[in-house]
């Protein structure tokens, strides 16, 4: 399983990491900040994915590509403070 991060275009200090799961059913998000809580955050969704679907592993890929989210119900969750 690939955990891929993107930076979100909004926010250049804020990420969205997304991971599909090994069955193609189910997407998993998590927002997270570029501070140390946000390094616990994305390494504590990272082991709970890996434990859930029972993975040795969980692959990291960083996308150079901002994620621009648009108007959509998403945008709204996300707590933007810049």
């Amino acid at each position: 399983m690939t955990l891929t991060i993107r930076t979100l275009a909004d926010s250049p200090h804020s990420y969205l990491a997304s991971a599909t799961s090994p069955c193609g059913r189910s997407t998993f998000f998590i927002y997270f900040r570029d501070d140390i809580l946000g390094a616990m955050s994305l390494y504590e969704f990272a082991e709970m994915l890996r434990k859930h679907h029972g993975l040795p592993q969980i692959d990291l890929a960083f996308r150079d590509t901002q994620l621009h989210l648009g108007d959509g119900a998403i945008p709204s969750l996300l707590p933007y403070d810049e």
